[in-house]
């Protein structure tokens, strides 16, 4: 069985207890397959009401993280099956390089098919309101305004190509960006680059040329991503050179 502390008091009590329990299943304390442990007994160990818990359960539930049915306890999910795009602010990226990578796959298709959507139905207020942060990022210095921003623009885009759904796939992205912002910063951290592919950007707006958006946003992101996943690789101990005459 499992031990379970109690919680510290430093966070609201539901809010504490949805992080443990999430924390736990991510770092494999409790596998995919299996349950929790009994309500009356888990709401014991961490120090909490059962209502709180519950409460807890509802939230986990919500991101496909368990699954609660009366008369058999709560059963942990496999995330890959049912799983939402919410865990991935909770997740360790620096230690899973394989999630990181499917996440940044994600992000150049989205940005890609958005960037041609918007060639096609992008208003004139789409264009100023996009040309307006352009503008801004080339005058701004501060990194962490900056990458702000930056979100802003991705989010202009967006509005721009009049795609509800990817608005809303958008929004389960964006607290990935806030959870981990030395991956927010390491996209970014080309700042030539960067200005440049608002530049490429409003250009292919202007032109209408969604088929080139296609191709030349993604290819141009891959880049960035490249740059970025090395940027973010955990540094490897150097191995001590061998004293000769020893083996």
């Amino acid at each position: 069985m499992t031990h379970v502390a109690p919680l510290s008091r430093v966070a609201r009590p539901v809010d504490a207890v949805v992080e443990r329990l999430r924390r736990d299943v991510l770092s494999g304390a409790f596998p995919s397959g299996g349950h929790l442990p009994p309500e009356r007994q888990l709401a014991t160990a961490l120090g909490v009401s059962r209502l709180t818990l519950r409460a807890a359960l509802a939230r986990l539930e919500a991101e496909g993280v368990v699954r609660a049915r009366q008369g058999q306890g709560v059963r942990v999910l496999d995330l890959a099956q049912h799983g939402t795009l919410a865990v991935l602010a909770h997740m360790d990226l620096s230690a899973r390089p394989e999630v990181l990578r499917s996440f940044l796959e994600l992000r150049r298709a989205v940005a890609a098919d958005a960037v041609a959507l918007a060639c096609e139905r992008a208003t004139p207020k789409d264009l100023e309101t996009l040309t307006r942060l352009a503008a801004e990022q080339a005058l701004e210095h501060d990194v962490a305004r900056y990458t702000v921003r930056d979100v802003a623009f991705a989010r202009a885009v967006l509005v721009a190509s009049q795609s509800f759904a990817a608005l809303l796939l958008f929004n389960a992205l964006a607290p990935v960006y806030e959870a981990h912002p030395q991956l927010a910063r390491a996209l970014v951290a080309d700042r030539e680059k960067s200005l440049l592919g608002y530049a490429v950007t409003l250009e292919l707006l202007r032109a209408k040329d969604g088929a080139a958006a296609r191709t030349l946003v993604r290819e141009a992101l891959e880049l960035v991503d490249a740059s970025a996943l090395t940027a973010l690789a955990p540094a490897r101990p150097r191995q001590k050179p061998r004293q000769k005459g020893k083996r």
